[in-house]
């Protein structure tokens, strides 16, 4: 009965219904009332969390314009509308409180533009997922680890990649924000950037090491025979996430790739103009403290104390070169090498390409057996097929390759379609063996 109320459920009707989005997220002068009661809430401000009509009032007022003068009544609707989901009221001490929803509404808003960066914390979470998975030994209990224990900490490991990307924006969004400073001002803006994108890239490595735990679980996963289609669903789901989270690294990698040699790039067009004034302050101050003077009847110049004197012109030295005669010392004859052939690496080497010829023309049979019963029987059962070939020609290899082929040429023929069940297919002689329940049929 559950399942169905799962499935009869609809995110977008149900939030479209009238008021309920403005009631779930209120306009903006509604929404930083609640934010600002929420820190004092934080901050002890309110005695036991509860605070008064009066104060909800002094939150409007200081959000909105402190020209404007504000009624009471003004905002009585508001508070009506917040007691939806926001705001709860105890009769007998007349006071307000938060509901669950006020909280994770300003914790979630608060962590995002923190952006509290903790790959330490991502680690012990998929260190403890993986010990609590270890310990699963019913489907039962499995079932639970999904929905419940894993679910719970999905959304703190889709965060922590979220708060790297956004370092990464928020460096770049400084330099463009700061592109019309002075030259000397902007340069240690550069550093500056540059400083959070090397960071970035360092966060990006630990948190990629923190992630490594979710192979771990992958593999367990893989590892376990289900029946049940639910768990199967869930479990697919998380083989998806940790896809989603190497992408997002990868992705985030990809683009420190991108900027940081931009930005040395930009370092460098920004210091030029400076290294031009250097040297050219350098070559004045030559040509103003240098002298020329004779030295045997050489003009020679004597460069500022503490400078030396570059050697412009070296003597060629003479050399004596005495050339071999060939005839008096004639080179000595190298020795042929004989190869010789190794029999049996030459017979192993042939005998392997006789198999693999072999296995080929197999597999080259068993293509054309399936597409010929397809188009006999108008479709067969590719799971079933697939252990028969297995146990014909006892190779994993050409079941394999087999099943592969037809499903290429399945695709490539309109009146064909596969079929794909989401549930294992057994063989009771084959046991540590199981794919997918798949069929082929061909459509009139």
């Amino acid at each position: 009965m559950t399942n169905n109320q799962d499935l009869e459920f609809s995110f977008i009707k149900e939030i479209n219904q009238p008021k309920i989005y403005n009631l779930l997220f209120p306009k903006r002068e509604v929404g930083l009332a609640i934010v600002l009661l929420y820190e004092k809430v934080i901050d002890g401000t309110f005695v036991e969390q509860k605070f008064t009509e009066k104060d909800i009032h002094k939150a409007f007022a200081t959000i909105n314009k402190p020209s404007e003068r504000y009624q009471w009544e003004d905002f009585s609707e508001s508070i009506g509308q917040l007691q939806e989901y926001f705001l709860d009221y105890n009769q007998e001490s007349q006071k307000y409180f938060f509901k669950d929803y006020a909280y994770k509404f300003c914790e979630h808003a608060k962590t995002t533009l923190k952006g509290a960066f903790d790959p330490t914390r991502i680690k012990r979470i998929c260190s403890n997922l993986t010990k609590s998975l270890r310990a699963i030994d019913s489907e039962e209990n499995l079932k639970y680890w999904l929905k419940d224990e894993y679910k719970r900490f999905e959304p703190d490991l889709r965060e922590q990649i979220d708060f790297l990307e956004k370092q990464i924006l928020n460096s770049v969004e400084q330099l463009k924000s700061d592109a019309n400073f002075s030259g000397k001002k902007f340069i240690e803006v550069l550093k500056s950037v540059e400083t959070n994108l090397d960071k970035a890239q360092e966060q990006s490595k630990e948190l990629r090491s923190a992630y490594t735990e979710t192979k771990t679980i992958r593999t367990i996963l893989e590892e376990k025979e289900i029946e049940d289609n639910e768990v199967n669903i869930l479990i697919s789901e998380v083989h998806y996430f940790i896809k989603y989270v190497n992408e997002r690294l990868t992705s985030i990698d990809r683009k420190l790739e991108r900027i940081q040699p931009k930005i040395r790039q930009l370092f460098s067009t920004l210091n030029k103009p400076q290294f031009n004034s250097k040297i050219q302050k350098f070559t004045r101050y030559l040509l103003d403290k240098s002298s020329i003077k004779y030295q045997n009847t050489q003009k020679v110049i004597e460069f500022p104390i503490g400078i030396l004197t570059p050697v412009i012109h070296i003597d060629t030295p003479d050399f004596t070169v005495v050339e071999k005669d060939r005839d008096f010392f004639p080179s000595k004859p190298k020795k042929r090498k004989n190869y010789t052939q190794n029999i049996d690496l030459v017979k192993k080497n042939k005998q392997r390409l006789l198999q693999r010829i072999e296995q080929q023309d197999k597999i080259l049979k068993w293509e054309v057996v399936i597409m010929s019963e397809i188009d006999l029987r108008n479709g067969i059962d590719l799971s079933k097929m697939f252990f028969k070939i297995l146990k014909e020609d006892i190779d994993s290899q050409i079941a394999v390759s087999a099943i592969y082929k037809v499903i290429k040429r399945t695709y490539k023929r309109k009146d064909l379609k596969l079929e794909i069940e989401k549930s294992k297919e057994l063989n009771s002689d084959l046991q540590n063996i199981s794919l997918w329940k798949m069929k082929i049929i061909k459509q009139q």
